[in-house]
């Protein structure tokens, strides 16, 4: 007769344990970096919007666009956009409201901000409408610097 002893593990048992355990550790760690992978793709997305605001605002700050061109250019080394200027053609408008004042005219201006190693060519566009002076009257004065700091509420 022999006499089994019930204290501890046997090796089998120990292997079977580890196993389940690496392959629990496992699917853990795809699950971290598929979340870093997302993390990374959102911060990306939000840099792409960025650029597109940027470059749009510079576009609209611009007092040269006065008419139809075209931009282009790399921003970083990861995105470049391209940006079209046109004349916005205004809907045939059947109440007869004019959207554009007297003296004026409307550009469409459209900003694509692309990455520039992506195989799916994945972009982020912005666009707006800018409006121009047909005619301009004498050189811009700036306002005062004193009106400047009242609108914003900096006192110095």
């Amino acid at each position: 007769m022999t006499v089994r002893s019930t204290r501890g593990f046997t090796l089998l048992e120990i292997v079977v344990a580890l196993a389940i355990l690496g392959m629990g550790v496992g699917v853990v760690m795809q699950i971290f970096a598929g979340g870093l992978k997302n993390i990374h793709r959102i911060d990306m997305a939000h840099q792409a919007m960025n650029h597109a605001e940027n470059v749009m605002n510079e576009i609209l700050s611009n007092e040269a666009v006065r008419g139809e061109m075209s931009f282009s250019d790399d921003l970083d080394e990861e995105f470049a956009y391209t940006a079209e200027v046109r004349n916005w053609e205004a809907p045939d408008d059947e109440f007869g409201i004019d959207i554009v004042e007297p003296g004026a005219y409307l550009l469409s201006i459209q900003v694509d901000v692309y990455f520039k190693n992506d195989r799916n060519g994945k972009l982020y566009r912005t666009v707006c409408l800018k409006t121009v002076p047909k005619e301009t009257a004498g050189p811009r004065r700036n306002p005062p610097a004193d009106a400047i700091r009242r609108l914003f509420g900096t006192q110095q």
